[in-house]
């Protein structure tokens, strides 16, 4: 019996470890619709950790308010690890345009890492007359206000990254915001809007494929995805930059010592060659930094977003 109650007392006591982040299954919450970039990268982190972990990882998407509903889901959830968020911009970096949220993402959320980073494309109906970026701005100030653009939703990277572009060349466009890059690009491709600043993953196959016009980069560089596609600096808009970026996140309640764990069984995935090669196929530059690193990006683009968000007097109930 005290054999039997030995072995019961470390079996118990190395399931509920919380340096060793195992569970029977966890979750990653994408708080974005199927079908976008946020979904299509946390489908590759959630099939590799459960590979190397041993425990199914399931895919939960939980879309709305720019991401903030699913966000804060995962804040209310239990603080051992078992779930995860795929994080973006607009819920790590641009909360300040909502008046009032429920939870406090500085404080109530904790990145495991920056994921990886992704450059946004300048995408338009082919009904909209304009080749290039100078033809695009041109026909801009003719019709002010009159050419609207999707986003996955307000605060998200395809918001943040227009509203950006929006002071750089004082351009009137207008916003109309998704549930998701999916549904938006849906009414692009079908004409109900005219144009989108779509993660590059997600806007690829629409552009290889003609449902779309791709006008420029928002990178500071050209992609190698589509190289001979400028840059919306180069193309007309100096000191133009904004690239979207990912992380793996968890509850502020969860252990450093979990989050730790958390970390380095990500890093072993993004350095697997498979996990390298899909990413590069999406047009997605592997990060992988430290939780401390991590920190201090997420610090530095709040700043930066929080600035465009005072310029831009965005402010949504």
């Amino acid at each position: 019996m005290r054999l039997i109650a030995a072995i019961l007392f470390l079996f118990i006591g190395a399931l509920f470890d919380p340096a060793s982040a195992q569970f029977s299954q966890a979750r990653l919450v994408v708080p974005f619709s199927a079908g976008g970039t946020a979904d299509v990268l946390g489908r590759i982190v959630a099939q590799q950790l459960g590979a190397l972990t041993g425990n199914q990882v399931v895919v939960e998407n939980r879309p709305g308010s720019g991401g903030n509903i699913g966000a804060e889901a995962v804040t209310r959830g239990p603080g051992d690890g078992s779930v995860l968020l795929l994080g973006t911009i607009g819920i790590h970096a641009a909360s300040k345009i909502y008046r009032t949220l429920p939870y406090d993402p500085a404080k109530d959320l904790q990145a495991v890492t920056i994921l990886a980073e992704v450059p946004n494309v300048l995408i338009v109906h082919p009904s909209v007359p304009a080749k290039d970026v100078k033809e695009f701005l041109a026909l801009v100030k003719d019709k002010p206000g009159t050419l609207n653009f999707g986003s996955a939703g307000n605060g998200s990277s395809t918001h943040m990254i227009a509203e950006l572009f929006k002071l750089k060349a004082k351009a009137d466009i207008t916003h109309v915001p998704y549930r998701g890059s999916a549904p938006a690009l849906n009414d692009l491709v079908s004409g109900q809007i005219q144009l989108m600043f779509e993660n590059l993953p997600t806007a690829l196959p629409f552009i290889e494929n003609g449902n779309v016009r791709a006008l420029g980069v928002t990178s500071a560089t050209r992609s190698a995805s589509l190289p001979s596609l400028p840059t919306i600096a180069e193309a007309g808009v100096p000191g133009y930059e904004g690239t979207a970026w990912f992380t793996i996140a968890v509850a502020g309640s969860v252990p450093p010592a979990t989050v730790a764990k958390l970390n380095a069984d990500i890093q072993k995935i993004l350095q697997q060659p498979e996990v390298i090669e899909r990413f590069n196929k999406l047009g997605a530059v592997i990060v992988g930094n430290s939780v401390a690193d991590a920190k201090a990006f997420i610090d530095r683009e709040t700043a930066k977003w929080n600035d465009v968000i005072e310029a831009a007097q965005i402010k949504i109930d």
